[in-house]
């Protein structure tokens, strides 16, 4: 074999790895269905609260044409959501800007979303954002 063929094979297969790796996209259909919080991660600045059991447990239904519906403490509210690479954005109905949540892990049974905050205290260098886990649930325990 020539070493053009042996470069050119190479190549080829270094772009299909590339391509294939650089898809970090979320596969919004795994998103639909019933998700609710069965803890909250909080961080900052080096301090850290674990809540793993958020009372009252609140939870979103996520649907396929861009609406979520966030059930929690007796209540509904419905929300319009957008996913661009591994970015959720949740905006409400009446039209205020969207919150930007950072996917880490979405598969059949979790969901865990991160979100930036900003800091409290004014000064450089802070560090502030709460991680939530969500678990699936079936759709009829709802009812």
């Amino acid at each position: 074999m020539s070493t053009k063929k042996i470069s050119c094979i190479s190549v080829f297969f270094f772009l299909a790895f590339i391509s294939f790796s650089c898809n970090s996209g979320v596969d919004q259909k795994k998103l639909h269905g019933a998700w609710r919080i069965d803890s909250l991660y909080d961080f900052y600045n080096g301090f850290t609260y674990m809540n793993r059991n958020p009372q009252p447990a609140e939870v979103h239904v996520y649907k396929g044409e861009h609406t979520m519906l966030r059930r929690g403490m007796g209540h509904e509210r419905p929300y319009y959501y957008s996913i661009e690479d591994k970015q959720l954005m949740i905006s409400d109905t009446v039209g205020a800007p969207a919150s930007p949540y950072i996917i880490l892990r979405l598969d059949s049974n979790q969901l865990v979303l991160k979100k930036e905050s900003e800091p409290i205290f004014p000064g450089e260098k802070q560090e502030r954002y709460v991680i939530r886990y969500f678990t699936r649930i079936p759709l009829d325990s709802l009812k």
